[in-house]
């Protein structure tokens, strides 16, 4: 489907609700003979339906964003397949160093939120916390805080900050696969990772930090 069918088509929907919203509504206007269940009734359904093209629209957006963050890392995923083109996959600390400090020159000018973009930040947040809490979400929770390299006293801290290398004798917090599964899929050439509550996109091969969600994830230490 096109853009302008899929415009039509939008607006179509939006004028068939604005129609039935005129038309729920009239009885509200009809006049002092109306009874009063009458009124409240169609008060009711009118605000589900405005309430339902608010949801509808939300949606839009965040397919929006997500289209967004989904460029931003297949634009990453290129850069990351040239440099390693350039250098060679080979195995070893040295060509990993290598690696992270091509894909850093080249990124130099990168920014926080130049993947997880600010329109995408309300939507990470709420997938991870629907995945978070809740009774049900015991085993899960207990994943993100064990190895979390969030704790001042770690030995090993990690430095959350884009084009940042992640100690190769850090703890790596587990995503659990709730989490995962709700998240936007990546490319081999990138994880999710938790740093205590933020959320950071790595580089598997360079260990570099590419990106970071802050304040992803709800106050777990406190539940």
């Amino acid at each position: 489907m096109d853009d302008h069918e899929s415009f039509a088509r939008r607006g179509a929907a939006r004028s068939l609700i604005g129609l039935a919203l005129l038309c729920l509504a009239a009885p509200v206007l009809a006049g002092p003979g109306q009874r009063p269940q009458e009124k409240n009734e169609a008060e009711k359904v009118a605000k589900k339906m405005e309430k339902a093209l608010g949801t509808a629209h939300q949606a839009e957006e965040e397919r929006e964003a997500l289209r967004h963050f989904q460029e931003e890392v297949a634009e990453y995923a290129e850069l990351h397949a040239r440099q390693l083109a350039k250098l060679g996959a080979q195995e070893t600390v040295a060509a990993r160093r290598a690696l992270a400090h091509a894909i850093a020159a080249e990124r130099a000018k990168a920014r926080p939120g130049d993947i997880f973009q600010p329109e995408v930040l309300p939507l990470f947040r709420r997938l991870i916390t629907e995945q978070l809490e809740g009774p049900d979400a015991l085993d899960a929770r207990k994943a993100v805080l064990e190895e979390n390299p969030g704790d001042e006293e770690d030995p090993v801290p990690v430095v959350v900050r884009v084009n940042a290398m992640y100690p190769p004798g850090a703890s790596r917090s587990t995503v659990p696969p709730s989490v995962l599964l709700t998240l936007p899929p990546l490319p081999a050439c990138l994880h999710y990772r938790f740093v205590g509550r933020d959320l950071i996109l790595v580089d598997s091969v360079a260990q570099l930090v590419v990106d970071v969600l802050p304040a992803a994830a709800p106050d777990l230490a406190a539940k």
